[in-house]
């Protein structure tokens, strides 16, 4: 038995070596260590352990076990040196420790060590990752931006893990990390987001459809080209381009799509009209369109009321609509607004005087008329301002083949009313009437004075207008 334990001893242990030994004396700046050797260990306190040690005391004591690696090796008759080191053998636990923790799909944050050709070379707890330029941003990385990494911690994810010439090679991957971690952002942005809410961003990119803006670095919206403007928009670049900033108003919030308006937050067509004009107002429209029942007049920028036919003119032959053209300026009075059916009734005629308003006349009314036209089949006359018709039948009694053998212009007559329609501008009058009336009254004066009584009221009418 002595003879084992002296060959044990006697056996000379190598650098690299790990023995397990017994602490037997700790001070402040070692610990000496029996390992079965002829004389003991020492460990100093910088070897210890791979993290700073203030003391050797706050780490072991005497009579506990240890495990070390010989370092250094030196013996004779007058030295013997035996050192060891906890390190390397720390850095194995360490190593064993963190590499359960390297798994597929699991996130890591590591220090970037160093850049090198296709990649940056990584360091968990002294394990070495590699990570491909491909992945390792969002963003194209040159090799200025990947030498700015260097030392820096970055957050990665495990993708694979391959045996390389017997050594374990982790692959990671930051680029999905950042993806996620902006899609996070992004959905906790969004959820801050109200409808209702007004926002400025900048239009990002324009479209047929609509604009996109940017509310923020990770946030876009949408505006419908409906939305753009209460008015018709053809084209979105006609009121938008890319770099603009707008005040927008969030309408819809749906997952990640936000809907956005323009328009929401201006004021609509309608209540400017409304604002700006009245029952009474004069004012002047474009002529939008022309319908067998009037015409659409355009009074503001895309409001537009009705001019009915019957608000042409006073005058009922008044051809208005024959006169005008699409875009051709009208003045016209309002005469109606509904604002719940936001309709509104235009009128040019109010704007006219009416001379057959306060005209007055009854049927069997003689007035006095001066002929202004000779026409084929009668003559114009001018009553109080106003036109009226004179018949050729009601020119005499007699049968007339041609007017101006009876009639010139200039001509003051007497005439009696036959006909009068002021709604609808028309009067016919009859002198020949007037004459009838005036020679029967003047022939009942004569009667009395000269009749007999054999003779009929007719027969002598007749003989006196002979």
């Amino acid at each position: 038995m002595e003879n084992k334990m002296d060959n044990e001893q006697l056996r000379i242990p190598k650098v690299g070596d790990i023995l397990t030994g017994t602490v037997i004396k700790v001070t402040d700046e070692e610990v000496l260590v029996d390992v079965g050797y002829m004389f003991e260990g020492t460990i100093y306190k910088d070897h210890l352990s791979t993290k700073k040690v203030q003391s050797a005391k706050d780490l072991f004591k005497e009579g506990d076990q240890i495990e070390a690696k010989v370092t250094k090796i030196s013996h004779g008759d007058q030295t013997n040196i035996l050192l060891l080191s906890r390190k390397d053998l720390e850095r194995i636990e360490v190593r064993q420790k963190y590499r359960e923790e390297l798994k597929i799909d699991s996130d890591i944050t590591v220090k970037v060590r160093k850049a090198v050709k296709g990649g940056l070379l990584l360091d968990y707890n002294s394990i070495e990752l590699f990570l491909p330029d491909s992945l390792v941003s969002l963003e194209n990385i040159d090799e200025d931006a990947k030498a700015k990494l260097v030392g820096t911690d970055i957050e990665v994810r495990i993708i694979d893990i391959r045996s390389e010439r017997g050594k374990e090679k982790f692959i990671a991957n930051r680029k999905q990390i950042q993806y996620e971690n902006l899609k996070k952002q992004e959905k906790a942005e969004i959820a801050k987001l109200e409808v209702g809410e007004t926002l400025k961003g900048v239009v990002s990119n324009i479209a047929d459809f609509g604009a996109f803006v940017k509310l923020s670095d990770l946030v876009e919206g949408l505006i419908h080209i409906s939305e753009l403007s209460h008015y018709h928009i053809k084209k979105v670049d006609e009121v938008l381009s890319v770099g603009q900033e707008v005040e927008v108003k969030v309408i819809k919030i749906s997952g990640k799509r936000i809907s956005l308006s323009m328009k929401a937050l201006e004021e609509r067509p309608w209540d400017l009209f409304l604002k700006n004009h009245k029952v009474g107002d004069k004012v002047t429209g474009k002529v939008v369109k022309k319908m067998q029942y009037g015409m659409l007049l355009e009074i503001e920028r895309e409001v537009t009321g009705l001019l009915s036919r019957q608000d042409y003119s006073w005058d009922p032959e008044d051809n208005l609509a024959g006169r005008v053209q699409p875009g051709d300026a009208v003045e016209v009075e309002i005469t109606s607004i509904n604002e719940d059916k936001q309709q509104f009734t235009l009128s040019r005629k109010h704007l006219e005087y009416n001379p057959w308003a306060d005209l007055k006349l009854r049927v069997g009314e003689q007035v006095s008329a001066t002929v202004k036209t000779i026409v084929e089949k009668g003559a114009v006359l001018e009553v109080s301002g106003v036109e009226a018709f004179l018949p050729i039948r009601e020119i005499s009694s007699e049968h007339i083949s041609r007017v101006e053998d009876q009639l010139k212009v200039g001509d003051v007559l007497t005439v009696e009313v036959v006909n009068f329609f002021p709604r609808e501008w028309k009067m016919t009058v009859s002198l020949r009437k007037v004459v009838e009336k005036s020679q029967r009254r003047e022939y009942e004066s004569h009667l009395k004075d000269n009749v007999s009584a054999n003779q009929s009221l007719a027969d002598l009418f007749k003989k006196f207008k002979k």
